[in-house]
């Protein structure tokens, strides 16, 4: 009987058959989109949700937005873009449309792009739509369900103990019934799980014993001891039992399922076995969580939205109303229905309101009603009502549905529009404008107390007409102006002087149906302002000097004029140590300074030559009319030796000196910016060769700033491309040739040119600033590394000039120690004499700053320079390193550097270590061991090498030493 049965039931083609019959009957409607055409489908299912009997055929997208309630578009659109552009994964709104009676619902739609193209737009979204308010009948239905799945489990609990030996059937009735079944054999302590047992729990079925380890897997950690006590339970009572727990698939996953068990007697009554049956009820119980919040959504929703949902049946009576209104009306929820809600109704509008409450309820027409309510503090607001019915299919009102909106924002905007009109008025009378109202007779209807003192002299202009206000030549305009407002409506602004005041006005004039409103303005102030403006931007505010722009455009003027005979010569110059000038005397006097040298400038030039400043102490200067090189020549060295007269201010004589670069164009054709290039690459020279002079361009100073540039700009991306490392080379004791000490010096490995020579690109990097960086980098690889030797060991580190000028280099310097966590006893700075030659006395104080550390200061290169002993004597170093230049010239046995022996003498004298770089040879290394040198450093000791290397040298070195010193103890 039960196979027949069986056979009978109609074999679905695929599951999407299935989905579509699970579908109909869910009060989900389904759809699919093409977003590029724009069309998009429905399933009969979605217009059911509508009330339509049938489906329709395919909509453009634009008609199933006009089906979005309109306070709900905004938000639904938002919500399909940001699903587009892929910031969520899945597209979800809950929002109201509009069904075929007209009314709207609540609904929660759901969708995915299912198909990108390769640039990652969307094509095509599926999606589904499904009724929120029939979440409830859901929930009762599987109440139902569940507890017909419970009533049929029993039964085939009771059909499983009089078929016993119809296992076949049994199967069947499971798998169709997604029920699995178990068996329990207490004396064989074995489980047994059905093939629907196995694919409850995930697994893959299998005939072999479940073993209790398997089974304390399959059950939750929190839900095994509980499940095994009902179980023993069941055992010891004799008794059938039901319970629900959770269990772990193979994936992680948690399911919910529910066994039914009992126990299996002998005939003497004992518990020989224990079996049951288990269904998976995870789906059920999610469906409910899903009903509690959509319960929970649902409440929130009505409890917090601005508007009042309330519902009426037929006749009328008030059937819901949203707990809000309790809450501002005070009055219980249990005195408001179905008719105690009129209580809060004003007075003055209650008859009002039931009549037309009453109209809509025998026409079936929308109501939409503003009214007062008394609230619970007292006073009075103002409510809109708006209410539409439900009819059925024969026409006949089911319900009514209903919103209490508060619209007393609105009715105080109205009251204080009325009230802003006349403050305008009163505003126009205060206002500093001059406002005259005309007709469209060009009379006048309204003028303030302004227009009155300005434009009439204090008479009054009422009636009186433009052509009479406005009736001198300089009136014009204005006069025809509200001609054209007056035929056109349109608008217009502009300015115009006023003779009889001697006053500019702004006019602003505004035509409306009606009048014509002119305003006038009084912007003298304005225009002296711009005027100063206009000078601004031709001429350097400080010195009176044409400003830069102004330079290049009136030098273009000049190349384009120019003849053979008469060229034009440019000179670029730059204060030496202008700096200076500000740290000493203050920026004042370095102000006062500035307009001096201009002045001075002037007095050496023709009326028609042209003086620039171009920058806080540079300078350029055009020679116009210059017959030859020499010319130029006389004007540059008399600029030179000007400037280094003294400049007097405020009883303080100044001296300066200047750099030149100067170049004369070519031929008409030259552009400024040419000419100016080969102007700055000229002082470029003049500044590296020795300040207070010029230098003219030359064809190979391109070719020079090109490597130089070029290097620059590949040096700009060098550290973030890895192409600076750092190496290192040691530093010995000369007593025992131990190393004391480590040199970081950095190298650049081109990926064109190859290794690039240090004495190339720092020069470049300390004039491009790129060494404020590299240094920076330097120091924190530098001081990390040293964390990795032997603690005895130094590191010591170049720092240029040119990082005191361009960063803070305590604060470089503190920040690799604290990133390191390196002992600042371990680290020497290796700083030049050039430290010293901006005069300043900051980088003495940071030098101080910098000892107080715990740092040791090196003077490198001694020697070098001119003035080396006096930095000695106005800084205390730590040590003291003599250029390798003096060592190099000792070749042979015998041969000696008085001044190195001089140098040497004088530092024991101060009592300073001395290190000796460039040591290569032996003959070197004892001819600087016999003066005293206490440190050294070369080739002979050890080439600059990479850490790894470094670090081979040092292991060798160190288990010498401790070696020699296990032999001598």
């Amino acid at each position: 009987m039960a196979v027949r049965k069986l056979a009978g039931i109609m074999e679905f083609s695929d599951f999407s058959d299935i989905c579509e019959l699970a579908i109909d009957g869910s009060g989900t409607g389904i759809w699919d989109r093409n977003v590029v055409t724009g069309e998009i489908r429905y399933s009969a299912s979605w217009f059911g949700i509508l009330g339509y009997a049938e489906g329709q055929p395919p909509n453009p997208i634009e008609i199933s937005y006009t089906r979005v309630h309109p306070e709900d578009l905004g938000y639904v659109k938002a919500a399909i873009d940001a699903h587009f552009r892929g910031e969520t994964e899945t597209y979800e709104a809950e929002h109201r449309i509009r069904c075929k009676d007209g009314t709207y619902k609540w609904v929660l739609s759901r969708g995915k792009v299912i198909r990108r193209d390769e640039a990652g737009r969307p094509l095509r979204m599926v999606g589904t739509t499904t009724d929120v308010t029939a979440t409830r009948m859901l929930a009762t239905q599987l109440q139902k369900e569940h507890a017909e799945a419970v009533k049929i489990s029993q039964q085939l609990m009771e059909t499983a103990k009089q078929l016993t030996q119809r296992t076949e059937e049994l199967a069947a009735a499971h798998r169709l019934a997604r029920v699995g079944s178990w068996r329990w054999d207490l004396r064989k302590r074995s489980l047994w799980f059905s093939p629907e047992t196995w694919a409850t729990v995930g697994l893959p079925p299998s005939n072999d014993p479940v073993s209790y380890e398997r089974v304390r897997a399959i059950i939750h950690p929190d839900d095994y001891l509980p499940v095994m006590d009902c179980y023993y339970g069941a055992v010891k009572s004799k008794t059938p039992t039901t319970l629900e727990c959770r269990i772990v698939w193979p994936d992680g996953s948690i399911r919910n399922v529910v066994t039914h068990a009992e126990p299996i007697f002998e005939a003497d009554d004992v518990v020989v076995q224990v079996r049951g049956t288990t269904q998976d009820i995870t789906s059920y119980r999610q469906i409910e969580a899903a009903l509690r919040n959509s319960e929970d959504h649902y409440r929130n929703m009505v409890e917090l939205h601005p508007q009042i949902p309330w519902t009426s049946s037929p006749d009328g009576t008030i059937l819901e109303l949203g707990p809000r209104f309790s809450k501002i009306t005070g009055i219980p929820n249990n005195k408001l229905l179905p008719y105690g809600w009129l209580n809060a109704v004003h007075f003055g509008d209650k008859a009002r309101v039931v009549a037309e409450w009453n109209k809509s309820l025998a026409s079936g027409e929308r109501l939409d009603i503003e009214y007062r309510l008394h609230l619970k503090d007292g006073v009075f607001g103002w409510f809109r009502a708006r209410a539409a019915a439900r009819f059925d299919e024969a026409g006949k009102i089911i319900r009514w549905y209903g919103t209490l909106e508060d619209v007393t924002d609105r009715y105080v905007a109205e009251a204080a529009r009325r009230e802003s009109e006349s403050l305008a008025f009163r505003v126009l009378e205060a206002t500093s404008d001059a406002v005259i109202v005309f007709d469209k007779e060009a009379r006048v209807k309204y003028a303030n107390a302004r227009a009155i003192e300005q434009i009439g002299g204090g008479e009054k202009l009422i009636n009186l007409t433009s052509e009479q206000i406005f009736k001198r030549n300089n009136g014009k305009i204005i006069r025809e102006a509200i001609k054209r407002a007056i035929g056109s409506l349109r608008t217009s602004n502009f300015e115009v002087f006023w003779e009889p005041r001697k006053i500019w006005f702004e006019i602003s004039v505004y035509s409306s149906a009606r009048d014509v409103s002119v305003f006038m303005r009084d912007i003298s102030d304005r225009k002296l302002a711009q005027e100063r403006l206009n000078y601004a931007a031709c001429y350097d505010f400080l010195t009176g000097a044409l400003n830069r722009r102004e330079f290049f455009g009136r030098l273009s003027e000049c190349l384009a004029k120019q003849t053979v005979r008469e060229r034009v010569a440019l000179f670029c110059m730059d204060i030496n140590y202008f700096k200076d000038v500000n740290d000493a005397y203050g920026h004042p006097v370095g102000d006062k300074l500035l307009k001096l040298i201009v002045s001075r400038l002037q007095s050496l030039l023709r009326t028609n030559d042209l003086v620039a400043r171009s920058g806080g102490d540079e300078f350029m200067i055009a020679q116009i009319g210059v017959r030859d090189q020499l010319d130029a020549e006389a004007v540059a060295q008399r600029i030179v030796t000007e400037m280094q007269k003294p400049f007097m201010i405020d009883s303080s004589s100044i001296c300066i000196s200047v750099s030149i670069g100067a170049t004369i164009s070519q031929t008409e054709l030259d552009e400024p910016d040419t000419v100016y290039k080969q102007a700055d690459m000229a002082l470029y020279e003049a500044k590296g060769t020795a300040f207070s002079r010029y230098r003219f361009f030359q064809p190979a100073m391109a070719a020079t700033f090109n490597v130089i540039y070029g290097l620059r700009l590949d040096l700009a991306s060098a550290l973030e491309n890895n192409e600076i490392f750092l190496v290192y080379q040691p530093i010995i004791r000369v007593a025992d040739r131990s190393i004391v000490g480590v040199e970081a010096l950095a190298r650049w490995n081109h990926p064109l040119r190859g290794a690039v020579s240090p004495t190339e690109f720092i020069p470049v990097a300390e004039d491009s600033g790129l060494i404020s960086e590299i240094g920076s980098w330097v120091l924190q690889r530098a001081c990390a590394a040293a964390t990795r030797w032997p603690s005895e060991l130094k590191i010591s580190v170049n720092v240029s000039p040119r990082q005191f000028e361009l960063s803070n280099i305590y604060h470089v310097v503190l920040d690799a120690l604290e990133s390191s966590r390196l002992d600042a006893s371990r680290l020497k700075l290796e700083v030049t004499e050039s430290v010293f030659m901006s005069r300043s006395s900051s980088n003495l104080k940071i030098l101080n700053e910098l000892r107080e550390l715990g740092i040791n200061l090196v003077l490198d290169d001694f020697g070098k320079g001119y003035s080396s002993l006096s930095y000695l004597d106005m800084f205390r170093f730590d040590f003291v390193k003599i250029d390798q230049s003096f060592i190099s010239r000792v070749g042979r046995p015998g041969e000696t550097q008085p001044i190195l022996e001089a140098i040497m003498g004088m530092t024991a004298a101060l009592g300073l270590p001395v290190t000796v770089e460039g040591v290569e040879t032996d003959i070197q290394f004892n001819y600087i061991r016999r003066l005293g040198c206490e440190f050294a450093q070369g080739h002979l000791f050890g080439k600059p090498v990479i850490e790894r290397e470094l670090e081979r040298q040092l292991a060798r070195t160190f288990e010498r030493q401790a070696d020699l010193d296990l032999t001598i103890k």
